[in-house]
């Protein structure tokens, strides 16, 4: 067992009592690792070596410990390495400033940044979805326009390499209860 990743009990316990997340972003954390988990698993079933589920679960519950505003990723990164997890600080500062050519296999970074665009809130939404509404309120920002066009381009081909090696649609494998 790795002891750099921690467990389900570990993560909720540094949700509520060292992060102290509000109810509507623990909900949030949960969707986020349930998604993941769904896609990680899926992922397993099909390789011979598939990601780390444990890695994935942990990644996805605290991806928001710092909550969703400017810099989150890297102030999130800080947090958890103070509290001994590095591999959960690279997975969370991975969506900083993220690179995916779609030729190589999906790793745990791409899967919990990936769940982190399927959802809303607490509710599951398509990854073009959630880019699409961001552009629209970020109309009068050039930059930020910018930014949300390649995050964007970046996600869809994570999307398109997930389905192209699940052979599902991606949404569709988010609510699949598996």
């Amino acid at each position: 067992m790795n002891t750099n990743i921690p467990n389900a009990e570990e993560c909720e316990r540094l949700l509520t009592e060292v992060f102290k997340l509000p109810e509507d972003q623990l909900i949030n954390a949960e969707l986020i690792s349930t998604v993941a988990l769904r896609i990680g698993r899926d992922l397993k079933w099909l390789r011979d070596s598939g990601p780390n589920i444990a890695l994935i679960r942990a990644g996805a519950l605290l991806s928001n410990v710092a909550g969703h505003g400017p810099d989150h990723e890297q102030l999130a990164g800080a947090a958890l390495r103070k509290q001994g997890y590095p591999e959960i600080a690279d997975i969370v500062e991975a969506h900083l400033d993220f690179d995916f050519s779609g030729e190589q296999h999906v790793s745990e970074k791409e899967i919990v940044f990936i769940a982190t665009k399927l959802v809303e809130k607490d509710q599951i939404i398509s990854v073009a979805y959630k880019y699409d509404l961001k552009i629209k309120a970020a109309k009068d920002n050039p930059q930020e326009v910018a930014d949300l066009k390649r995050k964007k381009e970046i996600a869809m081909k994570i999307k398109t390499a997930l389905e192209r090696e699940t052979e599902k649609n991606l949404e569709e494998l988010a609510i699949a209860d598996n």
